[in-house]
């Protein structure tokens, strides 16, 4: 199996843990040299329990800088190696 670059992940969904207990949901539009993160159609989650805030925030860079996790489904990693697995075979 080959591996996966963060590049590989553009246009999926990522859950993405930044500081001050902030959660940010979107799908992953571009990353430049730095690794800051250019996400699309964000929603952010704020806090826990009955102090949970949510809002709409649509287009966001996030630095890399303040980026604790990256998460994606199990589903969607499925559908990129196989997708990945598919182009190259193609090529070959």
């Amino acid at each position: 199996m080959e591996k996966l670059g963060l590049h590989d992940f553009i246009g999926s969904t990522l859950y993405v843990s930044i500081d001050d207990n902030r959660y940010i949901k979107g799908t992953l539009v571009a990353l430049d040299s730095q690794l800051n993160l250019l996400m699309n159609h964000v929603r952010e989650q704020n806090g826990e329990g009955s102090n949970l805030v949510q809002r709409a925030m649509g287009l966001v860079s996030i630095p890399q800088s303040t980026i604790k996790s990256i998460k994606i489904t199990e589903d969607e990693l499925n559908n990129i190696v196989e997708f990945k697995h598919n182009f190259i075979k193609s090529i070959v």
